[in-house]
Order: structure tokens, then C-alpha cells, then sequence
């Protein structure tokens, strides 16, 4: 963290853009000004990770999760990207929005 606001810039791998792009230090700062418990609502919200992540620990999700029962967290035997279960993926998302 203190690298990255010395240099004001992080590489970032982007998964869209298939690249490492800069991002600014700024959103870092950015996200500071936010209190945690105003950002929170009560909406249905599908959380989907994979177990084996290299990027983001799956153990950050279960902890979002636990604490609003709004979210509903599916842990997929795959890695960040999510590439090798796309059919898992759209068969949740499918019953996700059925429910009422």
C-alpha cells in the first residue's frame, strides 16, 4: 500500500482488457470517504467466487456475506477468472432471479 501511494499508480491485471492497466492510488482515497454502514442496503445481492482464487481470497466473500444475510455467497471449484464454469455460473444466476 505504501508503494502504490508513493508511485500514485498500481498495475493491475484487467480480466476484460486481458492487460495490466494502472490503477490510480486515488481509489484507494476515494473509498476511505465512504462509512461502511451507509453503503449498506438490504438488497438481494448473488455473490459468486471461486475457492481457488489467486486474486481474492474466497475467505473475504464469506466474510462480506456472513455479515448481511442479503447475500447470498456460491463458492465454485474454480479460480478468479471463472472461465471453466460458465454453465454453473448462468444456471445459478438463472435461479437467483426467479426467486421472489
Amino acid at each position: 500500500m505504501q508503494h502504490w501511494q508513493k508511485e500514485r499508480y498500481l498495475m493491475v491485471y484487467h480480466y476484460g482488457e486481458n492487460k495490466p492497466l494502472p490503477l490510480s492510488y486515488d481509489f484507494v482515497t476515494d473509498a476511505r470517504q465512504y462509512k461502511e454502514e451507509a453503503l449498506q442496503r438490504p438488497i438481494p445481492t448473488l455473490i459468486l467466487h471461486g475457492r481457488n482464487d489467486e486474486v481474492i481470497p474466497i475467505q473475504a466473500s464469506r466474510d462480506f456475506a456472513q455479515q448481511r444475510p442479503w447475500v447470498e455467497l456460491i463458492e465454485l471449484d474454480s479460480d478468479h477468472g471463472l472461465g471453466d464454469v460458465m454453465t454453473e455460473i448462468w444456471q445459478t444466476i438463472q435461479l437467483f432471479c426467479q426467486l421472489p
